[in-house]
């Protein structure tokens, strides 16, 4: 029983994660279309697509990650959740991401 409740969050944290690709796919598609031919106002919608940009990549992420380790041992489980929780609460302190990003040289676009 415990299994197969496994091998069922294990196939909806797969479903979870083809979904969250294709919204960041529809996000690209649209934003390429948008550069050569302008159509997407300043408002709503390019702010959801400055939502999908910032958590999209970070949901996948862990969904992923959760998928691979969620049928493995209970310490590996932890290890995965400490690390993603840890990834998380930084990305919410905007002095360690600005530190990170000019350790990395990585700059953040903004819409």
């Amino acid at each position: 029983m415990e299994n197969e409740n496994q091998n069922n969050f294990t196939l909806f944290l797969n479903i979870l994660a083809k979904i969250i690709a294709v919204i960041m796919i529809i996000r690209y598609t649209l934003i390429i279309v948008h550069t050569y031919y302008p159509f997407l106002q300043n408002g709503i919608i390019l702010d959801i697509m400055g939502y999908i940009d910032l958590y999209a990549p970070l949901t996948l992420m862990v969904v992923v990650a959760l998928s691979v380790v969620w049928n493995k041992s209970d310490i590996l489980k932890l290890i995965m959740l400490v690390v993603c929780a840890a990834i998380i609460i930084f990305s919410f302190f905007p002095a360690v991401r600005q530190t990170i990003e000019q350790f990395t040289g990585i700059v953040q676009n903004t819409y």
